[in-house]
């Protein structure tokens, strides 16, 4: 467990907004779970060990091998710090403007050439000379070519911003072998005009499972009060940009950390509440939340501070009831 508020620096500049800055708080903590591959009596130890999973290999690194994984989950810390700074400032009253980037890959087809040159977090920028902005950009210029065909195609790494050309053959659809298919999923990836600059030092940590801590840990710095009370909170849980929370892996191994941590509470997403139950055993209170906002009242029912009334909520909480 880690505290996450000294890690957040905020800075607005001469022409953005005026911030009420907290003092930087240590009760709030993202919980990490550490992967190592055990050998010999190592194995043998763990094997025994109630808060250690052990699994093959395959089921870390999927189809995309240990290198692109890896690559894969800095592109998703890249992306939860967004969320949650985009979730946090619009929840204190601030606007973030959001517009297109470019597709971003969400995964690619082992058994299609693209998978050797294109990876997941890569975005693509441009195709055959065209800007692509949106997913549905990159679709339709694939459209207009047939199997075989070679597209180029220039992208940027989400996890080192590192911009190249690439040239990759594209394959045929399964149902209809005349169709030009690249072989992967794709998403729009968003853009952010945030109002003042959000830096969250991670290290090493990779990964979305951080994302609902680092929201509350940001909201905390910019409002009065101290969302905890002074209470240690542990959280795991990712944050999506309508506010929700969705889930993570490695719940039994994060409790023992909360625990450790000496937090009073864990917050987790509601799809891990049994998990997290049952491994705490009644070793800390654990709540579910599926909300931004109902983390924080879970937080003001331990005595925290609620969030000033007059800060409005975004549309996407208000819609939600």
């Amino acid at each position: 467990a880690r505290s996450v508020e000294p890690l957040i620096t905020i800075t607005s500049g001469e022409d953005g907004p005026e911030l009420h800055e907290e003092p930087v708080g240590d009760d709030l903590f993202f919980l990490t779970v550490r992967i190592r591959q055990p050998f010999g009596v190592e194995l043998l130890r763990v094997l025994d060990d109630d808060t250690v999973d052990v699994v093959q290999q395959q089921v870390i690194d999927g189809t995309q091998g240990r290198e692109r994984n890896r690559q894969f989950n800095r592109a998703l810390m890249t992306s939860a710090k967004d969320a949650a700074a985009k979730v946090a400032l619009e929840r204190a009253g601030h606007e973030v403007g959001v517009r297109p980037g470019g597709a971003v890959i969400i995964d690619t087809s082992p058994d299609l050439p693209v998978a050797a040159v294109l990876f997941p977090g890569d975005t693509v920028l441009a195709a055959d000379g065209e800007p692509v902005v949106t997913a549905t950009d990159l679709g339709e210029l694939i459209d207009a070519h047939e199997p075989g065909d070679t597209l180029s195609v220039e992208v940027v790494s989400l996890s080192d911003g590192v911009e190249r050309s690439i040239e990759v053959e594209l394959g045929a659809h399964p149902q209809d072998g005349s169709k030009a298919v690249l072989g992967v999923i794709l998403e729009t990836r968003p853009l952010y005009d945030f109002p003042v600059d959000v830096s969250i030092d991670s290290g090493s940590v990779s990964g979305s499972s951080a994302g609902l801590a680092f929201a509350l840990a940001i909201l905390d710095r910019i409002t009065p009060g101290l969302l905890t009370g002074g209470h240690g909170v542990a959280i795991t849980g990712t944050i999506e940009l309508d506010s929700s929370v969705g889930p993570v892996g490695g719940v039994r191994q994060k409790v023992e950390a909360a625990i450790r941590s000496g937090a009073v509470l864990m917050l987790v997403p509601v799809q891990e509440l049994d998990t997290a139950v049952d491994a705490a055993d009644d070793r800390i209170e654990v709540r579910a939340v599926t909300t931004f906002e109902e983390a924080l009242d879970a937080l003001v029912d331990i005595g925290g501070d609620p969030v000033p009334p007059e800060l409005a909520l975004p549309p996407a909480v208000l819609s939600q009831g």
